[in-house]
C-alpha cells in the first residue's frame, strides 16, 4: 500500500488511530498495576523447628542435613540459613532469575524429602516446610484492643481464625500470615507433683497418645438385612481445658484415679511465648499480606481493604483494625505524580511547539499525535505482558518529545512543499512523504535499535531495561506508524497553500510570521480595546518563564490559593502576551539573529576541523573521568511512608526487660507528630529472627502531602528517632527505612556474609568480625556496619555422668528427654476447636524453670524411687551464640550497614572490598547477599557496555543506510557531547550514577543519533544535488536548526517537573529527569556546532575512496530551497 492512500483517504487515517486508541484503552483496564515489575530472584523457604533445642544443635542436626541435599539444585544462585537458640531452623534458597518458581519449589521439596531421614524424630513430627517466598509485599495491617478488654491470645487468634482464611481466598493474594501464634493446649506440669506420684513427662505423653485420639468404630447393620443402620462414632481429640485436665494418668484397683489437673496447670495459651505485639502502643497483632505475581496491586489491596471494612463493622467491640503499610499509598502518590508531571510535559511540549509553530492548525497536528501513540503503548504492553508501574509511567513521559517530534518532520516538510508554491495541500502531503518516509524509517528504526538490544541484558538491572526500554520501543513504533498515517493526511486537511496565484513563494520564516500574526489578530484587537496597552516582549517573556518556575514549583495544585491565585494569573498574561505583535516580532527577529550568528559559527568551525575533534576528544575525556567519579548505585532511595526499626538488647536480656525497653522507645516514637501508625514487636527482628533481645518497628508516616517535605520527610524523622532514642543506654537501636525493591532484604543499606571457610572455632571467627567491622566502620565512605551476632551470651553445657545413669539402671535419653520435657518444652498431641487443628504442648511451668537450681526439684524414676535429676547432671556456665548463620554451607557473619551521607553504594561496595583485603586472613571470606549482590554483579563497567552496545548498534545501521563505514562517524562522535552533559548535570544535582540516570543516558544516544542524523541526512541530499561539502554542511544545518532547537526545547522545558519532583518517587524523576534534561542541552548545544564540521572532515574522506557519483534528480524545488534559507541566514 503507497503511503499516498493514507493522505487520499483520511478517514481510513483516523479510523486507524481510533483503533489504536481503542486498544489502547482496553489493554490499559486490563494492564497489572504495581511498584516495580517482579525484580527479585526465586525464592524458596525451608522452615521447621527443634523444641528445645539450641541453636548449634539446630544447626548440625537439622541446617546441615537439609543443606547438603539442598545444595545444587537446578539454577540455585545461593543459600542462607538461620538456626536458633529457639529452636527454629529457616534456610532461604535463591535461585537465579528468570527461574520458574513452581519447579524450583518442587525441586528443592523433593531434596527435603531425601534428607528426612537423617533429621531428629521431633523435626519430622513437627514437618519441615518448604514454601514459595512471595517477594511482593502489598500490606500490613493491625489488629488490636482498644478498649484493653482483651488478650494477647484472643486478638492474634480473632485474626487467625475470623480475617487471614478470608484475606487468602481474595483474588491476587499469594500469602498471608499473623506475627502471632495460634492456640496451644498448654500443659503445665508441676515437678513436685510429679515426683510425688512417681511420674515421668513420657507417662504424660503416653497417656495422651491412648486417650486423645480419633477413631472409628464402625456401623451396626452393614450387610446384615436390617431395617436400620447405625454409625457409631467415638468422641474422639479433646477440645477443651476440663477435658484435658481430666485425663486420666494411672487409675488402682482401689478406686484411685490419677487426672492430668493433679499434676499439671490445663490451660489454652500460646503455642509460642516468644514474643508479643503492639499496635500505637495497645495490645496487638500484625498481619502481612503479599501479592501474588501478575495480579493487579491497586485492585488487591482495594479487594482486601473492603473485607476489612466488613470485619470492622462485624469485630467485638473494642477490636480495631488499621492499615500500618500499604503499597497503594506510595504507589497512588508516585503514579499521581507521573500522571501530573504527564500532563505538564504536554502542556510545556504545546507551549513550545507552539511558539516555533506560530500556528494552531500546524500545533494542533503533533499534539493530536501524542496521545495516539501513548495510549496505543498500553495495549502492547499488554500483548508483551507487562505490568503499569513505575518504570513503564516514567518510559511514557519521556516519550513524548520522541513522539511529538515525528510529528514535526512531517509537518515541516509539508509546510516546505508548500513554502515552494504547492498549490494543493494534498499534493504537498503527497511528495513531501515521498521523501521523509525513508528517513522517518530509519529515525525509527535507529530509535527502537537503543532500545531493543539493552531489553536482552540479565539480572535485576535487566529487568529495568527491559520493562522501560521496550515501552519506549513501542511508543517510537506507534508515533512512526501515526507519522506515516495520521499526521500527513491531518496536513493535507489542516494546511493551507501559502502563495497565490502569481506571487513568489515567501520565506519559512515571513510565512510563519504571517500566519502567526493572523491567528492573534482578533484577540489582539478586542483586547487592545479592553485594556488599551501591549505588553513589552520582555514582559511577555518574564511572564511565560514565570508560569512555567511556578508549574514546576506546584503553585497550580492550590494546596496555597493566594500562590495558585498568582501564578494563574502570570500563566493567562502570558498567554495574552503571547498573541501581541511585538512578542511575535521580537521572537523572530531573535530566531533569524540567531541563526545568521549559528551559520557564520558553523562556518568558522568547518574552517577550523580540529577544533571538532578536538571537542570530541574532550568531551570523551571528560565523559570517562566523570563516570569514574561519580557514585554508583542500583535505585535512589525514596520516602515510600514508612520507616522500619530493629532493637537488639544485650545478650542473655529476657524478654520482660526487652518488652520495657520496646515499650520506652514507642513512646518516643509516638511524640512525633509526622508518625500516625506504630508497630512494636517484642521478639523478632527483621534483620536478626526471633530472640529474647531482639525488637522490631513498623511505622507509618502521615501522607506526603500532610508532611512538610524538609522537616517530616523520612529521612529527617530518621535523624529526629536517633537523636531521641540515643538517651536510651540499654541495647542498640537502629531506624532503617525499606528498600525500594521488595524481596531482596528488609534494610534499604549494604548486606554482606563473612565466610569462615576453616571451619574453626566461633570466637575466633568473631575476632575476625570485630577487626573487619572496626576497619570498615572507619572509613568515609560508611555511615554504620553492624552485626547482631554475638558469640558471648551465657548458656549451660549439660554434662551427663553416664556412670551413674548406668548404675541406676537409667539411659541417657531418659535423662535427655526429661530435661526436653521439663524445660524445652514438647509437642506431644493434637486438638481441634474453631474449626482448626492445634497442638498440644507439654512444658513445666514458670515457676518451675527460672534458674538452675530449680533441677533439684525434677526427679526421674529409679526403678520404684525417684531420684533428682541432678545425680545424673551436671551443669557447666559456658558462652555461645542465640544465633548461628550459614552461607552457601559455610558459617557466617551477617553485616547489615548503610553508606554515609553523600556516599552511594557503589563507594560503599568498594570500600568494602579494599577492607576485605586488608584484614581479612587466610581462609576467610565474604560474599554479597539481596540487593547489594546485584549490585555488585553489574558493577561499574555495566554502564560503558550498555553504551558500547548501543552505539555498536546505531553505527551499524547508519553504515548499512549510507552504504559507508565513515559518515557514521558523523553521528557516533557527536553522541558523546550530550552523554558528557548528562553527567555534568548529574554531578551538579548531586544524582548517583543509577538505573534511572542510565536509562536517560540510553535514550539520549536515540535523541542525539536523531538530531545529528537529520543535519547528516539533508548535507547528503543537497551533497547529491551538486552542492559543495561545505556549502551542503551548511544549508543541512540551518534547515535543520529550527526543527532541532523546537524538538529538543519542548523535550528540556517538557522534563523541568520531572528534573525539580517533589514527594513520592521523587528522586528516581530527579535522576532521569536530569540526565535527560542536561544531556539534550549540552549535547545540542555541541552538536549543532560539531556535526556539520564532523560531516565536512568525513565526507571529504569518504570521496577519496568512493569518488561522488552524480545522478540526473529532479531539484527543481531546490532552488527555491537554497533561497529561503540563505535569505533567511
Amino acid at each position: 500500500m503507497k503511503l499516498s492512500t493514507f493522505i487520499n483517504r483520511p478517514v481510513l487515517s483516523t479510523v486507524i488511530s481510533i483503533f489504536i486508541v481503542l486498544l489502547g484503552i482496553l489493554g490499559l483496564m486490563a494492564l497489572p498495576i504495581e511498584q516495580y515489575p517482579n525484580i527479585a530472584p526465586p525464592t524458596i523457604s525451608v522452615s521447621t523447628n527443634y523444641t528445645g533445642a539450641n541453636a548449634q544443635a539446630v544447626l548440625n542436626s537439622v541446617i546441615a542435613p537439609l543443606e547438603e541435599q539442598i545444595n545444587g539444585a537446578e539454577n540455585m544462585d545461593y543459600m542462607y540459613s538461620t538456626a536458633a537458640n529457639n529452636g527454629s531452623a529457616q534456610i532461604q534458597v535463591y535461585f537465579k532469575a528468570g527461574t520458574d518458581p513452581d519447579m524450583a519449589a518442587v525441586d528443592v521439596q523433593n531434596r527435603v524429602a531425601k534428607a528426612a531421614s537423617f533429621l531428629p524424630s521431633e523435626v519430622n513430627q513437627v514437618g519441615v516446610i518448604t514454601q514459595k517466598r512471595q517477594s511482593s509485599m502489598l500490606m500490613v495491617f493491625n489488629v488490636f484492643a482498644d478498649s484493653g478488654n482483651y488478650s494477647e491470645e484472643f486478638v492474634e487468634n480473632y485474626a487467625a481464625i475470623n480475617i487471614i482464611p478470608v484475606i487468602k481466598r481474595v483474588p491476587g493474594v499469594g500469602e498471608a500470615m499473623v506475627m502471632g501464634a495460634d492456640y496451644s493446649m498448654r500443659i503445665w506440669l508441676k515437678p513436685e507433683a510429679m515426683a510425688q506420684y512417681g511420674l515421668m513427662p513420657g507417662d504424660i505423653t503416653a497417656a495422651l497418645a491412648e486417650q486423645n485420639i480419633e477413631a472409628a468404630p464402625g456401623q451396626f447393620g452393614e450387610n446384615g438385612d436390617q431395617s436400620f443402620q447405625y454409625v457409631m462414632r467415638y468422641k474422639g481429640r479433646l477440645t477443651d481445658e476440663k477435658e484435658f485436665g481430666d485425663i486420666i494418668i494411672r487409675a488402682t484397683p482401689e478406686g484411685e484415679i490419677l487426672r492430668l489437673s493433679d499434676v499439671a496447670d490445663v490451660e489454652l495459651g500460646r503455642l509460642s511465648y516468644g514474643f508479643h505485639s503492639t499496635t500505637n502502643g495497645k495490645i496487638g497483632v500484625a498481619a502481612m499480606i503479599m501479592q501474588a505475581p501478575g495480579s493487579n496491586a491497586t485492585q488487591v489491596v482495594n479487594d482486601i481493604q473492603a473485607e476489612l471494612d466488613k470485619f470492622q463493622k462485624d469485630a467485638p467491640e473494642g477490636i480495631k483494625i488499621i492499615t500500618t503499610m500499604d503499597v497503594n499509598q506510595f504507589l497512588f502518590a508516585s503514579i499521581h505524580e507521573v500522571i501530573k508531571t504527564l500532563i505538564e510535559a504536554f502542556l510545556l511540549v504545546f507551549l513550545v511547539v507552539f511558539i516555533f509553530l506560530q500556528d494552531f492548525r500546524s500545533t494542533l497536528i503533533p499534539m493530536i499525535a501524542i496521545p495516539v501513540a501513548l495510549i496505543g503503548t498500553f495495549f502492547l504492553m499488554y500483548i508483551f505482558g507487562f505490568s503499569l508501574n513505575l518504570l513503564t509511567l516514567s518510559a511514557l513521559v519521556l516519550a513524548i518529545a520522541i513522539v511529538v517530534d515525528d510529528a514535526i518532520v512531517v509537518v515541516e516538510a509539508v509546510h516546505a512543499k508548500l513554502d515552494q508554491g504547492y498549490k494543493s495541500s494534498r499534493m504537498a502531503a503527497i511528495d513531501a512523504m515521498n521523501e521523509i518516509a525513508s528517513a522517518l524509517i530509519s529515525i525509527t528504526l535507529v530509535m527502537m535499535l537503543v532500545f531493543i538490544p539493552v531489553s536482552f541484558i540479565g539480572g535485576t538491572s535487566g529487568v529495568f531495561y527491559r520493562q522501560f526500554g521496550l515501552t519506549m520501543a513501542m511508543a517510537i513504533f506507534l508515533s512512526a506508524v501515526n507519522a506515516l498515517t495520521l499526521s500527513p493526511a491531518l496536513c493535507a486537511l489542516f494546511l493551507k497553500p501559502h502563495v497565490e496565484e502569481g506571487e513568489e513563494p515567501k520565506p519559512f520564516g515571513e510565512r510563519m510570521k504571517e500566519a502567526y500574526s493572523a491567528t492573534g489578530e482578533v484577540l489582539k484587537q478586542t483586547y487592545k480595546k479592553r485594556l488599551g496597552f501591549q505588553f513589552p516582549a520582555w514582559v511577555t517573556s518574564l511572564l511565560l518563564l514565570a508560569a512555567i518556575v511556578f508549574l514546576v514549583l506546584g503553585w497550580y495544585e492550590f494546596e496555597n490559593v493566594a500562590l495558585s491565585c498568582l501564578a494563574i494569573a502570570v500563566a493567562v498574561l502570558g498567554v495574552i502576551g503571547m498573541f501581541q505583535k511585538n512578542f511575535i516580532d521580537a521572537f523572530n527577529n531573535v530566531f533569524h539573529k540567531l541563526q545568521n550568528k549559528y551559520t557564520k559559527g558553523i562556518s568558522w568551525v568547518i574552517n577550523h576541523k580540529w577544533l571538532s575533534f578536538g571537542s570530541v576528544a574532550a568531551a570523551c575525556a571528560l565523559l570517562v573521568w566523570l563516570m569514574a567519579i561519580t557514585p554508583t548505585s542500583l535505585v535512589p532511595n525514596e520516602d515510600t511512608g514508612t520507616i522500619m526499626g530493629v532493637v537488639d538488647m544485650p545478650p542473655a536480656t529476657s524478654m520482660e526487660r526487652t518488652k520495657r525497653v520496646m515499650d520506652r522507645v514507642d513512646s518516643i516514637c509516638g511524640t512525633i507528630p509526622a508518625i500516625q501508625v506504630r508497630n512494636a514487636i517484642t521478639g523478632y527482628s527483621f534483620v536478626s529472627g526471633q530472640g529474647n533481645t531482639y525488637g522490631s518497628f513498623i511505622i507509618k508516616l502521615k501522607p506526603w502531602e500532610e508532611r512538610d517535605e524538609k522537616t517530616e520527610s523520612a529521612q529527617a524523622i530518621l535523624q529526629q528517632l536517633f537523636a531521641k532514642t540515643a538517651q536510651i543506654p540499654d541495647g542498640r537501636i537502629m531506624f532503617f527505612q525499606p528498600p525500594m525493591i521488595s524481596g531482596y532484604s528488609v534494610t534499604s543499606g549494604f548486606e554482606i556474609r563473612l565466610q569462615d571457610k576453616t571451619g574453626g572455632d566461633l570466637t575466633n571467627f568473631f575476632k575476625v568480625y570485630q577487626n573487619f567491622i572496626a576497619a570498615l566502620n572507619a572509613r568515609p565512605e560508611i555511615a554504620m556496619a553492624y552485626s547482631t551476632f554475638n558469640p558471648s551470651y551465657p548458656q549451660y553445657l549439660v554434662e551427663l555422668d553416664v556412670a551413674k545413669i548406668k548404675q541406676a539402671g537409667l539411659t541417657q535419653n531418659a535423662i535427655l528427654s526429661t530435661l526436653q520435657g521439663y524445660y524445652g518444652g514438647m509437642y506431644i498431641s493434637n486438638f481441634n476447636k474453631f474449626g482448626k487443628l492445634y497442638r498440644v504442648m507439654m512444658q513445666a511451668n514458670p515457676e518451675a524453670r527460672v534458674s538452675p537450681e530449680t533441677l533439684k526439684r525434677i526427679k526421674v524414676r529409679n526403678g520404684a524411687t525417684m531420684a533428682p535429676i541432678d545425680n545424673f547432671v551436671k551443669l557447666t556456665r559456658v558462652y555461645g551464640p542465640d544465633i548461628i548463620n550459614r552461607f552457601n554451607m559455610f558459617t557466617s557473619i551477617s553485616v547489615t550497614g548503610s553508606p554515609a551521607p553523600g556516599a552511594s553504594s557503589g563507594d560503599a561496595i568498594a570500600a568494602i572490598e579494599q577492607v576485605a583485603a586488608e584484614t581479612l586472613p587466610v581462609g576467610f571470606g565474604y560474599d554479597y547477599s539481596g540487593l547489594t549482590r546485584e549490585e555488585a554483579k553489574q558493577g561499574s563497567s555495566s554502564t560503558g557496555y550498555v553504551f558500547a552496545l548501543v552505539l555498536l548498534f546505531v553505527y551499524l545501521l547508519l553504515s548499512a543506510q549510507y552504504e559507508s563505514y565513515i559518515i557514521p562517524w558523523a553521528v557516533i562522535l557527536s553522541v558523546p557531547f550530550g552523554l558528557m552533559g548528562s553527567f555534568v548535570f548529574a554531578k551538579f544535582m548531586g544524582i548517583d550514577n543509577n538505573i534511572y540516570l542510565q536509562i536517560a543516558l540510553i535514550m539520549l544516544i536515540g535523541l542525539l543519533a536523531k538530531n545529528a542524523i537529520l543535519i547528516v541526512e539533508f548535507a547528503l541530499e543537497r551533497r547529491r544535488a551538486g552542492v559543495s561539502i561545505v556549502k551542503s554542511a551548511i544549508l543541512g544545518a540551518a534547515a535543520r536548526l529550527r526543527p532541532i532547537l523546537m524538538t529538543s526545547m519542548a523535550m528540556i522545558i517538557g522534563l523541568l517537573p520531572m528534573m525539580f519532583a517533589t514527594g513520592a518517587g521523587a528522586n528516581g524523576y530527579r535522576a532521569l529527569g536530569s540526565g535527560a534534561i542536561g544531556g539534550m542541552l549540552i549535547g545540542m548545544i555541541l552538536q549543532l556546532m560539531m556535526v556539520p564540521a564532523l560531516f565536512v572532515a568525513l565526507q571529504m574522506l569518504q570521496e577519496k575512496f568512493t569518488p561522488m557519483k552524480w545522478k540526473d534528480t529532479d531539484n527543481s524545488g531546490l532552488g527555491s530551497e537554497i533561497t529561503q534559507y540563505s535569505k533567511e541566514s
